[in-house]
């Protein structure tokens, strides 16, 4: 099995010490800004814009030429394509190579990444119901998304054995808040509004807050700004963390972002989640948080109510308070959720794989 990454990857270190990965490739990749909000005129006057897509334009071309050697000196039989700009150069040249590939979708709006390679795709996974894309509806398969094993549904005694690897103490409320790397200003900014008053409120909450890491020192220099001395420890920050399930697996609240693949892991982990979708290119989260909230599976604000402390708070407090509703919401999102999607996409894999290998994929 063989990994393909874009060039200077800060992931790079993580596939190479993985058993499984027999080598690890970098191609030339670039991405296509797009502003959510910008109209026409606005986009055509953006010069550094447009200078930053056509120089990446042209790491596309060299990515398709990295691409097309390496499959032509590995021969791989069959390609997964999660997503990603990366995913560009890879598809194509598997295309004009004729390998078959398989794309993989977490959202429920496809990546530009996946809708570019998408007309070549021997399959499209997919990680919510087949009917929200518009690819072909015989080559589209529901299948879910893949979680590691450390996702699983909770028991008392798990969530102690989180609350103890944190280093919680006895009888610790704990609201966990995913606020990521993209989209997280307006989520952050949202929760420094409302920790004082719910730690006066309860002196045993505590927030446990994952950034991302351009954010992390500065939301810890603001929780110290609206915290008194008494609750600073109250509010643990991480930038970046292997181990989210342990976060995520000691909350009672869990806020996030409607990232497809995060509500998918607490969706295995049942547990209850408000979720502010975050104004990305697409609209993807506004789709997901659509989807989960008429399963009853979420508490959904929009980002503007989220920035009211009296509506945040208030619903974090009233979920705090009432075990019953968390339970009710933990079951539905566990209800929308694939547990087997790891084995079902190997599947489709290893089916594409041998039709592959018996040389009926090809041509």
């Amino acid at each position: 099995m063989i990994y393909i990454l874009e060039k200077g990857s800060k992931f790079a270190d993580l596939p190479a010490k993985s058993p499984d990965i027999d080598a690890v490739y970098e191609v030339h990749a670039g991405k296509f800004r797009r502003y959510h909000g910008q109209r026409w005129f606005q986009r055509a006057l953006d010069v550094p814009t447009i200078y930053k897509n056509s120089r990446d334009g042209l790491r596309v071309l060299a990515g398709l030429r990295d691409a097309r050697r390496i499959l032509k000196k590995e021969k791989p039989d069959a390609i997964f394509i999660k997503g990603g700009f990366v995913g560009v150069p890879v598809g194509l040249a598997a295309s004009r190579l004729d390998i078959p590939f398989i794309t993989h979708d977490s959202d429920s709006v496809p990546g530009l990444a996946n809708r570019i390679i998408a007309k070549w795709a021997t399959l499209h996974a997919t990680g919510m119901p087949a009917e929200f894309y518009d690819y072909p509806k015989d080559k589209t398969v529901f299948v879910g998304i893949p979680l590691r094993p450390e996702f699983q549904p909770l028991t008392p005694a798990l969530r102690q054995k989180y609350h103890d690897d944190l280093g919680l103490e006895s009888g610790a409320r704990v609201v966990t808040i995913i606020g990521g790397s993209q989209g997280a200003q307006g989520l952050n900014k949202a929760m420094l509004a409302v920790a004082a008053p719910l730690m006066t409120e309860d002196p045993n909450l505590v927030f446990l807050h994952i950034t991302g890491e351009a954010n992390e020192e500065a939301m810890k220099r603001a929780y110290r700004d609206v915290l008194s001395p008494a609750q600073r420890h109250r509010a643990v920050v991480k930038g970046y963390i292997n181990d989210i399930y342990r976060y995520s697996g000691a909350a009672d609240v869990i806020v996030t972002r409607a990232g497809a693949t995060n509500t998918a892991e607490f969706a295995a982990q049942r547990q209850a989640c408000i979720v502010v979708p975050g104004a990305l290119a697409g609209g993807h989260q506004n789709k997901n948080a659509e989807h989960m909230a008429a399963s009853g599976a979420v508490e959904t604000l929009t980002e503007k109510e989220a920035q009211n402390p009296a509506t945040l708070g208030g619903l974090i407090h009233d979920l705090l308070n009432d075990s019953g509703r968390r339970a009710t919401l933990g079951r539905n999102l566990a209800r929308l959720g694939k547990p087997d999607a790891a084995l079902a996409l190997a599947q489709l894999l290893l089916d594409n794989f041998d039709t592959a290998a018996t040389g009926e994929g090809r041509g």
